[in-house]
């Protein structure tokens, strides 16, 4: 086989393969949610075990993975602060479709370190 016919045939062969890639680069993340899906955690109530209102979601934290590893609320109006910021681990939380419900008791919530940014 000559050396042109098998330059020629190599790059034949390649063509499509190349041309795939191309279309795949350009296509692009398809977003097949609905946008009710979506919500912001920012300023979500957090209740305490007995329903009174204790504060509000300010950010959700990320480990080094880019995973929620936890949330960063401001306590307001609850005896124990005078509007901290404390970060709680995600599992501190849990959401009941309204709000966030704090399954730390109050002594465990007074124990954290302010957080400062």
């Amino acid at each position: 086989m000559k050396p042109f016919t098998l330059i020629f045939c190599c790059a034949a062969l390649a063509a499509p393969a190349i041309a795939q890639d191309a279309e795949v680069g350009t296509a692009g993340p398809v977003n097949t949610r609905d946008d009710t899906y979506l919500m912001s955690a920012d300023d979500i109530d957090v209740l305490s075990g007995t329903g009174e209102k204790i504060g509000e979601i300010e950010e959700i934290l990320v480990d080094a993975n880019g995973v929620p590893a936890g949330f960063l609320i401001e306590f307001q109006g609850f005896n124990l602060f005078e509007d901290d910021d404390v970060a709680v681990p995600i599992e501190a939380l849990e959401y009941d479709g309204r709000a966030y419900v704090s399954k730390m008791t109050q002594e465990q919530l007074a124990a954290l370190r302010p957080w400062d940014e």
